[in-house]
């Protein structure tokens, strides 16, 4: 019986070691799989597809892997950060130290939920969204999963929100608005301007008052006897401006030829010159260009 009982004794031990060593063998393994895991994912921290790999290996480890005290540290460095913000760039900051934790144990679930929270605040929704996927792959409670959706229903929310204000700011019709604004803003600055040219005989000037532009010629007191100019300030038009660019056309007669002449004035970015280029359907009278300086 003793006998008996020995042999028993002994055939337990043999299939408990059986069983033992294999699973201190394969938690090794799963060990070292896990640290060259995550010195791949030093070099390639964005790379989402070795975290999940990443946190599937810690999800069967037992007792699961230790986290590292600089991924602690980063981890109280983002919540610091956090709780001093001031704005979406205090919120980046947070973000780098929780990014590093998450880096350092791709596996710790707090420190996707903390990433999550700060790329949300930072406006970093896509980002955000993907933390979130990855913290709920780190199987939360249903309490937490819950919370997690929740947030992740408000971040596709704001989104969509700036995607579509975005959209509005590029569409043709806010592109207009802005272009109307910087001219109205271009009109007051400008008005009451005189700008001038002068070709060493007579000076040209144009005057801005309000929405009208007036090109005129002022002639130096001896100039002589003439039906089409005097001395001093003569008038040749007033138009209304129509943007930066203003064009108006005139037809004369010229001989035995009706010539047609377009000219265009463009007052510069800034408001301080305002160019006039005269063009013609005749090739006697070639394009004439000229730019007049505001007299501060």
């Amino acid at each position: 019986m003793k006998a008996r009982t020995i042999r028993l004794a002994l055939m337990f031990l043999t299939l408990f070691c059986a069983i033992a060593i294999p699973a201190r063998a394969q938690t090794g393994n799963a060990q070292d799989m896990l640290n060259q895991y995550v010195t791949n994912l030093q070099s390639n921290p964005s790379d989402t597809a070795l975290r999940e790999k990443i946190i599937a290996l810690a999800l069967t480890m037992d007792p699961p892997p230790e986290v590292p005290a600089e991924a602690r540290r980063h981890q109280s460095r983002g919540v610091a950060a956090v709780e001093d913000a001031k704005g979406p760039g205090d919120f980046k900051d947070a973000c780098n130290e929780f990014q590093q934790a998450t880096t350092l144990a791709p596996w710790l679930a707090n420190g996707y939920r903390n990433l999550a929270i700060a790329q949300d605040k930072a406006g970093m929704y896509d980002e955000a969204l993907t933390s979130l996927r990855l913290y709920l792959l780190t199987r939360p409670s249903s309490t937490d999963a819950d919370w997690a959706e929740d947030l992740k229903s408000k971040v596709e929310y704001r989104k969509e929100r700036i995607a579509k204000a975005k959209e509005e700011e590029n569409s043709p019709q806010a592109a207009a608005a802005r272009e109307q604004k910087s001219f109205e803003d271009l009109l007051r600055k400008i008005d009451g301007r005189r700008y001038s040219y002068t070709n060493g005989i007579v000076s040209y000037v144009i005057d801005i008052n309000g929405r009208f532009l007036t090109e005129g010629q002022i002639w130096p007191p001896d100039t002589g006897p003439n039906q089409a100019v005097h001395p001093g300030y003569n008038k040749i038009v007033s138009i209304e401006i129509q943007g930066r660019v203003t064009d108006y056309s005139e037809s004369s007669q010229f001989k035995s030829e009706q010539i047609r002449f377009v000219t265009r004035f463009t007052i510069s970015q800034e408001g301080d010159t305002i160019t006039r280029h005269i063009s013609s359907t005749s090739a006697s009278f070639p394009d004439q260009e000229m730019v007049y300086y505001w007299q501060r």
